[in-house]
């Protein structure tokens, strides 16, 4: 630790005696070296945190004088630490004025007795410092150690970044060259990127730049690789004032990760593609091959029953949510069980045990950039099964709307209407009714009408229009019929008709379209028609 004035009063060889106290926490100050001087005003022989050691030769015993009456207040503001007044040389105690001038300006004063030498004081600050500085150096050569064993992880550049971070007991971030975190050592900065402004504006490779902000001390570094290529950006925080945080060795992680990044990401996108492989494996149902391999590519393999998750979305959130996974980082991996995971077809596919799949879906959720599909439960043979549901669930989930869905977890999970695209369907249905698009029934005739043409339908122009009440277009007739389950006394009870009438009507329709109204996969295609059609436009 650095010499302090406490730490000197605790030495009992030296007899040290402390007269005022000082401001709160002055004792525990770091002193910066020592000096003795009888002069009136010694501020231009100090440069701040040295202590003064004097035995008051020029000073009077009782009034100041106007030689000496601000000798305290100009120590004060030149940053002294402390006063050692040498008594029984000149003065056989300390002048009661010089007292009062340390205690109005909070500056620490100790007695030193006749027979310590203020050699003896200076020797020990002298070895105080050298000890601080040794011990400084060796703390630097450990944490330095560190940082270099990081390099040699699966992950060196993420390693490097959280492991900055624990040595000098703040944040890091590490930017790419649009200035986007890509890594970081908490999930949440207490500093915005973006309001370091020209912090992060560099002209010159390798620069870098010191702020404080919002109560930390902040350092900037500019990352180049060494064909002097920007790679990105290192930002290190610690809570405290300026010159607080260990700048030399946030510095060593910028050299290091300059080192680092081209090689990682050479490394990463070998083994995305081989965790890609592996995992299209396991989805085809081949588990049982992967396994040998899964220590080195996911750190295991989640335990059964399993979830099969499909992420999609925009190719940056899903780079973001696949290093949620990543078991060398510290995210939501370290505290779960191992996930499986790989990129296929532009989706990230992730098979995690179904104990915690409501976890791993949670931190997914956190970037509404990314929808999710779950499959549900199954074991690792079962896999292709669980990979279909978990595809169709994520597919409804986009017509739905809905960020997440499990497979079977809401009615028509997986029906037609929710996985096929609404244009589509439309076009189909418009096409399926396209024979009884212009097909009308006129209620002014046939029984209710009194003029026993049996209700004949008739195909109209374009232009034409009933009155209210008096027609019946085909399709509504249809849909009607459709929604009572083909009984005709409740179609014909919905529309205010004869049932007969029903009936012949509905012959007229299967006619029109050439089907018949019997058969189950006809009646289906019909209700998915009726749903979906833009017809009719005119009644």
């Amino acid at each position: 630790m650095s010499i302090t004035l406490n730490a000197l009063l605790e030495q009992r060889s030296l007899h040290l005696s402390l007269v005022v106290e000082g401001a709160p926490g002055s004792l525990d100050t770091p002193i910066s070296w020592v000096h003795s001087s009888e002069s009136i005003d010694p501020t231009p022989y100090l440069e701040g945190g040295e202590l003064l050691l004097l035995t008051g030769l020029l000073m009077p015993e009782r009034d100041p004088g106007e030689d000496f009456r601000l000798y305290v207040d100009r120590l004060a503001h030149c940053g002294i630490r402390g006063i050692g007044f040498g008594v029984g040389v000149h003065h056989a105690a300390i002048p009661e004025w010089l007292v009062r001038q340390c205690e109005a300006s909070d500056v620490p004063l100790f007695s030193v007795p006749l027979e310590v030498s203020f050699i003896a004081i200076t020797k020990m600050i002298s070895r105080g410092i050298a000890d601080d500085k040794q011990q400084g150096f060796a703390r630097l050569y450990r944490n330095q150690q560190q940082l270099l064993r990081s390099v040699h992880t699966l992950d060196p550049v993420s390693t490097i970044v959280s492991k900055t971070a624990e040595l000098i007991g703040g944040w890091v971030a590490l930017l790419n060259p649009a200035g986007t975190v890509t890594e970081s050592s908490h999930r949440f900065l207490p500093i915005e990127m973006s309001a370091l402004g020209d912090a992060l504006t560099f002209s010159v490779l390798g620069e870098a730049k010191f702020v404080a902000m919002r109560g930390y001390d902040i350092a900037a570094f500019h990352i180049a690789s060494p064909a002097g290529q920007t790679l990105g950006y290192l930002v290190a925080g610690y809570r405290g004032e300026k010159g607080t945080l260990d700048h030399p060795l946030v510095a060593q992680a910028a050299a290091l990760l300059s080192l680092a990044i081209s090689s990682s990401a050479d490394a990463s996108r070998a083994l995305g593609r081989l965790r890609a492989a592996m995992m299209r494996q396991c989805l085809e149902g081949g588990a049982e091959l992967v396994r040998p391999y899964a220590s080195d590519l996911w750190d295991g393999m989640p335990a059964e029953p399993l979830t099969v998750l499909r992420v999609t979305g925009e190719q940056e959130a899903l780079e973001t949510a696949q290093r949620l996974f990543e078991p060398f980082r510290k995210s939501l991996a370290k505290n779960m069980n191992p996930a499986v995971f790989g990129m296929i077809e532009s989706d990230l596919w992730v098979v995690v045990s179904q104990s915690n799949a409501a976890e791993w879906v949670e931190g997914l959720l956190r970037d509404s950039r990314v929808i999710v599909g779950q499959s549900s439960g199954c074991i690792w043979r079962d896999l292709p099964r669980a990979r279909h549901e978990a595809y169709q669930a994520a597919s409804e989930a986009m017509t739905s709307g809905v960020q997440s869905l499990r497979y079977g977890q809401r009615e028509g999970a997986g029906s037609l209407e929710n996985m096929v695209e609404p244009s589509k369907m439309r076009a189909f249905a418009d096409l399926k009714l396209a024979p009884i698009s212009s097909l009308i029934f006129n209620l002014a005739v046939g029984p209710h009408g009194g003029r026993g043409d049996g209700g004949k339908a008739t195909v109209q122009p374009d232009d034409w229009t009933e009155p209210d009440g008096m027609s019946l277009h085909a399709v509504d007739v249809l849909r009607t019929w459709l929604e009572c389950r083909g009984k005709a006394e409740e179609v014909a009870r919905t529309l205010g008709i004869h049932r007969h009438t029903v009936t012949k009507y509905m012959a007229q329709i299967g006619k029109a379209l050439s089907v018949d109204l019997s058969d189950p996969q006809t009646v289906a295609e019909l209700w998915f028609a009726c749903k979906f059609t833009r017809f009719p436009e005119k009644n």
